[in-house]
Formats: structure tokens, C-alpha cells, sequence
């Protein structure tokens, strides 16, 4: 049974990880989540690619579990999601039975990207062109080379391919689609291969690189904020490499 809830509290801190939360959000669910099952101390230490924990009964006995993450999807609901439930379980609305029926939902894959998110990453990316003073023809051809990106970006996602790779690549048939839709109309190539490639722009992560940094976790902030770097550089190296090549 102890063995259990040990098992069930590390894995509400690998949902949350591997959903993109921030460092000290995990640490302090997992604190709040060991003390609730009646832990008399907990020691939790948090990377974006490992979790660590110790727990410790008051009869003395010391359970020490790591998880090891390897990829990061971000997923604001499944972050909102453990946050409620360990707020529920703390204040004990919930039992243990309740939490682990709720988090083996949570970890079951989904059938997420369907065409309504494909077509709001088009629209999206539209809208960015039009921010950056594209006219309604901009903004059209944007929103087609952004929904071919977002869908051609999310394919990868499923394989195991680097993300640096994947942006590269996503940069990439931004800028070759952009090209062959000039073909057919004229439009600012610049503002619609901006407008296209910001749906690879790595904002959510560097934002969690910043909250990170100004609570005090510099390991992980800097690792995100250098995978945020590296993910916006190699989408710039994709698009110039194709309109370097001239490929059209």
C-alpha cells in the first residue's frame, strides 16, 4: 500500500513535468501531495529531465523512487488537472483510490491535434501576419503554410525526432511553401514566412525558462532557456537554408 501511494505521488511529478510545468510547481506538489499521505518528511529534487524523491515514514523507512524524462509535450490542462487534484487530495476531498483512477486518466494517450487545433494554428499564424503589417492576402497565405507546419511539426512530434530537428524541418517547408505559393499569388514573402513559423517559436518554453530562473531554480531555468535558443535558431537556419538554396 505504501509502496503504492510512492509510486502514485512520483507519478503525479512526472505528469507535470513531462506536461512542461515549471520546476518549482512539481517540487512543491510532490512535498504537498507526500505530506497528505502521511510522510513524515519529503525531499524532492526536480530537473526537466529527471525526478528525484525520498520519502520518509514516521516509523523511520526511507522510499526513494527516480523517474527518468525523456520527452516534453506541453499540456496546460493536464498541469491545471494535477494541480486540482493534489489540492483536492491534500485537503482530503479525495482518497488515494480516487487520485489514482483520476492520474492513470490523465496519462492515457489522447487523440489530440485534431483539425479544429490544426486550423486554429493556421489562423494563428494569420493573425501574426497581419500583426507584423501584413494586408488580408498575407495573412491568408500564412495561415495555409502555418496549418500545413503545425500539422507536418505534430506528425514529427509522434516519431522519435529531435525537436531541434523538427523545428528545423518546420522552418524549412515554411519557407519552400511559402515559395511555391508565390507561384500562384504575390503576397510579403518576410511577413508570411513570419508569420508561418511562429507556430514553432518556442514561447511557452521560454517562459518557463523565466518563471524558473526568478524562483530561484537556475539549473533548469538555463537548460530551457538554451533549449529555447536552440529550437528558435534552428528554425532560422531552416528557413534561410531553403531560400539560400533558391530551391524555387
Amino acid at each position: 500500500m505504501v509502496e503504492a501511494c510512492v509510486d502514485l505521488i512520483l507519478t503525479a511529478g512526472e505528469v507535470l513535468l513531462t506536461s512542461g510545468a515549471e520546476i518549482h510547481r512539481v517540487e512543491e506538489t510532490v512535498e504537498r501531495m507526500g505530506k497528505a499521505a502521511g510522510f513524515a518528511r519529503v525531499e524532492v529534487f526536480a530537473t526537466p529531465t529527471g525526478l528525484f524523491v525520498s520519502l520518509y515514514s514516521p516509523q523511520g523507512q526511507v522510499f526513494t523512487r527516480v523517474r527518468r524524462i525523456r520527452r516534453v509535450n506541453n499540456h496546460l490542462e493536464r498541469i491545471a488537472s494535477v494541480n486540482a487534484l493534489s489540492r483536492a487530495y491534500s485537503s482530503g476531498t479525495i482518497s488515494t483510490a480516487e487520485l489514482q483512477e483520476a492520474l492513470e486518466k490523465l496519462t492515457q494517450p489522447e487523440a489530440q491535434h485534431s483539425l479544429p487545433v490544426f486550423l486554429a494554428g493556421g489562423a494563428g499564424c494569420g493573425a501574426f501576419a497581419m500583426l507584423f503589417g501584413g494586408n488580408l492576402t498575407d495573412a491568408f497565405a500564412a495561415g495555409l503554410i502555418g496549418f500545413l507546419v503545425v500539422v507536418f511539426s505534430t506528425w514529427l512530434r509522434r516519431l522519435p525526432v529531435p525537436t531541434v530537428v523538427t523545428a528545423a524541418l518546420g522552418g524549412g517547408l515554411a519557407a519552400l511553401a511559402a515559395q511555391i505559393c508565390l507561384e500562384f499569388f504575390a503576397f510579403d514573402m518576410s511577413k508570411v514566412i513570419i508569420g508561418a513559423v511562429m507556430a514553432l517559436v518556442p514561447g511557452v518554453i521560454m517562459t518557463t525558462a523565466l518563471r524558473d530562473m526568478l524562483s530561484g531554480e537556475l539549473v533548469s531555468g538555463v537548460s530551457r532557456g538554451a533549449e529555447a535558443l536552440a529550437i528558435a535558431l534552428a528554425v532560422a537556419a531552416g528557413v534561410a537554408s531553403v531560400l539560400s538554396l533558391g530551391v524555387l
